[in-house]
């Protein structure tokens, strides 16, 4: 029996253990705010894994639905660093630590949060940090092609599975994000389980009371203004914890004439139910607008003065034919570079498409779950989880074009309805509405025994949806008839098209879906170091549409289709030393059509559907974890092969309205990340990734998949001060697809990197003032192009028309000015 002495000692050691645990290291502790090590040079050196697996009510827990729930080290090191793996990972990772996350700018978006971890590269900051909506490509994956989850419940638009990264959760209502590079094990949901998972957890409730408030001044008169309440443990109420968090945003941005502004508030409740049973609310909502055409992409750079528009020429590319490099630089002094310079966003001219006023987008989301976690005995346990969210999205835009006020003629074959165009003065625009409401339910039951654990649980979701775009002459703000139109002429296409009252409508449209996934998995120890966990998905998608104007085609529309797919599973984890692991993955993943399948007037629609397969991945990846006491290394190797890929068919005589398989895409790559600890408070990191995504028809690298990203920087800590610098590097990619012209390859963005400053001081025991510096070395590089062909040369090659040049509305979008924002914040 241990003596008095040494349980003591083994209490002491289990208490500076939990008081100094990062939460990189245990992702939403109980006091995950505030990391002691942020206070302290460093966490202790411990020959203990940490784990934060018990903590119910939080994100991750026992009962969690994905291994990333839990994110266990084996050294200071790894508990130290901005971003670490887990020893128990069975796929590529990365976690972004609280820490990190609580000096990073205050406006950064859940995208902006993940910039540094390997294969990700970021577009759409150039308004500034969080001050516009940003892009996440992961090895290639678009947004869309992988899931993001709240807490493990999966959201995304209902069109097709993208995000928007300012309209749900800003940074305050994040504890940590867990950025997943494969489609984890079978119990891991989302309707995009195919090329990864962004994984974001709620902030945690604490034990002791508290809270803080916080204000953040920056560039462009950005004001950001923060609040935190906890409860504490309430012994009242059970033991119920509560915290409650708000933020208030405004700033003119970077770019011209494009203001944003924001309100967050957020909620969460964990209340202990007897002894076996935890119930926890989660509320959150959000209303945020900004100031951005609908439209235009980007600035436009025009005509160089050096041939062709924006480039920086090189004399062949890797695999030997000619390439250009673009920069956007040389721009005409006519285009918008030329006016405005790289920081053009909207104008202030009322006699102009691009007028700020014109452009406004309005925003009000909600996200709300009620879970249940029990304790039923004997090794069974249960979760269960219900869920909503909401998006409400209302844009005006100017638009392109001649404003139509009305219509000539009788509407008869023998006179015909003209449409009547309106003052050449008048701006064209459009209203655009999308409004959604899903619901769902996620249930999971667990066995646990001596050979390890059992999983099986379902997930489903409905959802409804209600979309339209109307045209308005917006100098006047009276409908403009700019749509195709049954003239009266008596022909069968025309007497199919709506009726000139409906000319001004580009579609109306109502959608839902009906989904449910069921899966079982079984993690299997045959010893205490090894776990093999085979699985099972099956996917059951139903979408329908019931459109009285359906986008594109303005026909009529009320059809569904379903999708269905069986998905297998098999990982493994062998910690062949406490602080060292290998893992291997197996795994299938899915992308269900999106609603743009269902955009086509053909006859063949029906039967297209029908033969129309999801896109599918087959992943095998392998990996490693090793935490020493100064050092942490993880690295890992992957090929993904993508089947059934989703496009427009291009061989002759093909109904080009329809989508349809067209192919594969290989992925392939080498990625890993490293920290070192020297001295005692300062803890040095780096990561890269090489990165292939190729087309196996044309075997060109497919468009917007950097080959190359790496980044590499310090922490330093001492008692209340902190300092930490970071430069992420995203290496050269192609803006476009491959367009079959064997002499060149267009569209290539230059590599770039930016790199982030931070600095903070706390002041006794209660003020903090930081200082963050944005885009150190003010870098304005093209992070992406939205192309266009007027103006560009074209070259005939075995008789098929290639573009061959740049076109003069090409749109650029650049890295933000270099920024800074001061902070000061008082705890209390």
């Amino acid at each position: 029996m241990m003596n008095r002495t040494a349980f003591r000692a083994t209490l002491l050691a289990a208490a500076a253990t939990s008081a100094f645990l990062l939460p990189a290291a245990a992702i939403a502790g109980p006091d995950a705010t505030a990391p002691a090590a942020a206070k302290d040079a460093s966490p202790p050196a411990t020959d203990d894994q940490s784990t934060s697996a018990n903590q119910k009510g939080q994100a991750n827990d026992k009962q969690s639905l994905t291994s990333s729930d839990i994110i266990v080290t084996g050294s200071r090191t790894a508990e130290s660093a901005p971003i670490t793996a887990s020893l128990t990972t069975t796929q590529p990772q990365s976690a972004v630590s609280r820490d990190y996350i609580d000096n990073a700018t205050a406006t950064s978006d859940f995208n902006e949060l993940i910039a540094l971890t390997p294969g990700v590269s970021i577009s759409g900051a150039g308004n500034g940090y969080g001050l516009g909506e940003t892009k996440a490509t992961i090895r290639g994956f678009q947004d869309g092609e992988y899931n993001v989850t709240y807490d493990s419940i999966p959201f995304a638009d209902t069109n097709n599975p993208t995000h928007h990264s300012t309209s749900f959760f800003p940074s305050n209502t994040i504890e940590t994000v867990v950025v997943d590079r494969g489609p984890g094990n079978a119990s891991q949901l989302g309707q995009a389980s195919f090329g990864g998972n962004i994984n974001m957890y709620s902030r945690g409730v604490k034990d002791e009371m508290g809270g803080q408030v916080e204000a953040i001044l920056g560039n462009w008169n950005t004001f950001v203004a923060r609040a935190e309440l906890q409860s504490g443990t309430i012994d009242s109420l059970g033991g119920t914890r509560i915290v409650v968090t708000g933020q208030y945003l405004r700033s003119d941005g970077a770019l011209t004439y494009s203001p944003v502004g924001s309100k967050n508030l957020y909620a969460k409740a964990v209340v202990p139910i007897g002894s076996a049973n935890t119930l926890t609310v989660m509320s959150t909502w959000n209303r945020n607008y900004y100031y951005q055409s609908d439209v235009l992409k980007g600035a436009t750079c025009g005509s160089a003065t050096k041939g062709i528009a924006g480039f920086a020429n090189a004399a062949v590319g890797p695999d030997g034919s000619a390439l250009t490099q673009l920069s956007g630089e040389n721009c005409a002094a006519s285009s918008n570079v030329g006016v405005y310079g790289r920081n053009y966003g909207l104008s202030n001219d009322p006699t102009q498409q691009d007028y700020w006023k014109y452009n406004r987008t309005d925003k009000t989301t909600d996200f709300s779950y009620l879970r249940l976690q029990s304790d039923l005995g004997s090794g069974f346990s249960m979760d269960n989880r219900a869920y909503m969210y909401g998006y409400t999205n209302n844009t005006w835009s100017g638009n392109t074009g001649n404003v139509v006020t009305g219509f000539s003629g009788a509407g008869t074959p023998a006179s015909p309805y003209k449409a009547v165009a309106g003052p050449a003065t008048d701006i064209l625009g459009y209203s655009k509405m999308n409004k959604y409401r899903v619901l769902g339910y996620i249930g999971q039951l667990n066995y646990d025994f001596s050979m390890g654990k059992i999983r099986v649980g379902g997930w489903y979701e409905q959802a409804a949806t209600d979309r339209h775009l109307i045209d308005f002459d917006l100098t006047t703000g009276t409908p403009s008839y700019n749509e195709k139109f049954n003239n009266g002429n008596g022909t069968s296409a025309q007497n199919a098209l709506p009726p000139i009252s409906q000319a001004n409508l580009s579609y109306v449209q109502h959608s839902t879906w009906n989904q449910y996934q069921l899966f079982g998995e079984f993690e299997f120890r045959p010893i205490a170091s090894l776990s093999i966990t085979p699985g099972v998905k099956y996917v059951h998608f139903n979408r329908s549409i019931d459109a009285a104007v359906n986008q594109k085609t303005r026909l009529p529309l009320d059809t569904s289709a379903t999708w269905t797919k069986t998905l297998p599973f098999l990982t493994i984890n062998w910690q062949a030393m406490t602080n060292w692991s290998f893992y291997g993955q197996y795994a299938q993943g899915m992308y269900v059509p999106d609603l743009s399948s269902f955009y086509s007037s053909s006859g063949q629609l029906s039967t297209a559907l029908d033969s129309l397969k999801p896109q599918t991945t087959t992943n095998y990846q392998i990996g490693t974890v090793w935490h020493g006491n100064k050092i942490s290394i993880d690295a890992d190797g992957y090929i993904i092969n993508v089947n059934n890929k989703i496009g427009t068919c291009t061989t002759v005589g093909c109904d080009t309205t329809l989508l349809v398989n067209i192919g594969q895409v290989r992925y392939k790559g080498v990625e890993g990340q490293v920290s070192y600890m020297p001295v005692t408070g300062l803890t040095l990191f780096a990561n890269g990734s090489y990165n292939e995504a190729r087309s196996v028809t044309t075997g060109a690298q497919i468009a917007k998949a950097p080959f190359s990203t790496a980044a590499a920087g310090f922490i330093y800590r001492n008692g209340g001060f902190r300092l930490s610098f970071n430069q992420k590097y995203t290496g050269p990619q192609y803006a476009t697809e491959f367009n079959g012209n064997p002499n060149l390859r267009l569209y290539r963005i230059k590599p770039y990197s930016i790199g982030d400053f931070a600095i903070s001081q706390e002041i006794g025991k209660n003020l903090r003032l930081g200082v963050t510096v944005n885009n150190v070395f003010n870098s304005r590089a093209v992070t992406s192009i939205a192309n266009s062909s007027s103006g560009a040369p074209t070259v005939t090659i075995n008789g098929t028309s290639y573009q061959n040049g740049y076109g003069q509305a090409d749109q650029f979008s650049y890295l933000p000015p270099r920024s800074f924002q001061v902070s000061a914040r008082l705890k209390f």
